[in-house]
């Protein structure tokens, strides 16, 4: 029982903290930026950490969104205010613990093989248009964001 427990921890823990690399591609400015960092969820909170180009920690809680930036400095925004930032917090929740039903609400969903595109509906339209969720070898490898205005973002794993 003892080493069930210890496996399902060590599980739980890969798959709460992810290392990845974020594309942007401004279409207006048609440049790109880059940035790396982690994701980690736990029960009551998800918390992404850049660490590169510079330190900077956004945190979704239950009832708003914290950013803190390399200067320790916090703003706080309710999700009662910008409902759009809770969209994205459950959105890249629900992918990284592969909980697509809690997503049908804002998506219609298709299935393929290696690849998941998530359509928007008209709950969220007006920002996203639709993503792709991509996968090698049963794991989560990317997530394309493409947005209205044609900007995308690009979230790739590394292991």
């Amino acid at each position: 029982m003892k080493i069930l427990f210890i496996f399902l921890a060590f599980c739980i823990s890969m798959i709460a903290d992810v290392k990845f690399s974020e594309t942007k591609y401004l279409s207006a400015l048609d440049i790109q930026t880059f940035k790396y960092g982690s994701m980690n969820i736990q029960k009551e909170s998800f918390t992404i950490t850049y660490t590169k180009p510079a330190k900077e920690i956004i945190t979704y809680l239950e009832d708003k969104l914290t950013l803190q930036n390399a200067s320790n400095e916090i703003k706080e925004y309710t999700y009662e205010e910008h409902p759009k930032l809770e969209y994205f917090g459950l959105l890249l929740k629900s992918i990284i613990n592969n909980s697509y039903e809690n997503l049908d609400n804002m998506f219609e969903i298709k299935s393929q093989k290696d690849k998941k595109t998530l359509n928007a509906k008209s709950s969220i339209s007006g920002t996203i248009d639709y993503l792709e969720v991509l996968y090698k070898n049963k794991q989560l490898s990317q997530i394309i964001f493409y947005m209205i205005n044609k900007d995308t973002i690009t979230i790739e794993t590394i292991n």
